[in-house]
């Protein structure tokens, strides 16, 4: 993490879910880690068209770490609990 991306998540902007079991994805690239960033009605708008409320959560959930919904496909669903529980944390803080 770098000083900027520590400013951030000091001030509460992002939050850092370091991953128990690294995921691999399409790219090649070793995930040990994901930073999401707050969520803005925009996120929750631009998920609205998606069918499925797991589809919906995945989109959102792209959209904050600056992933594709493909390489969240490759977490382990326990790293995936933990980013719903960051995400409910950052939704719940002022």
């Amino acid at each position: 993490m770098n000083e900027a991306q520590k400013l951030q998540e000091d001030l509460g902007a992002t939050k850092t879910v370091k991953l128990k079991y690294p995921a691999r994805l399409a790219t090649g690239q070793t995930l040990t880690e994901l930073t999401l960033r707050r969520p803005k009605v925009g996120d929750i708008r631009a998920a609205a068209h998606l069918n499925t409320d797991a589809e919906q959560e995945l989109f959102i959930f792209a959209r904050l770490t600056g992933l594709v919904p493909e390489d969240l496909d490759a977490l382990d669903f326990a790293d995936y609990k933990e980013v719903q529980r960051v995400f409910r944390l950052m939704q719940e803080s002022e």
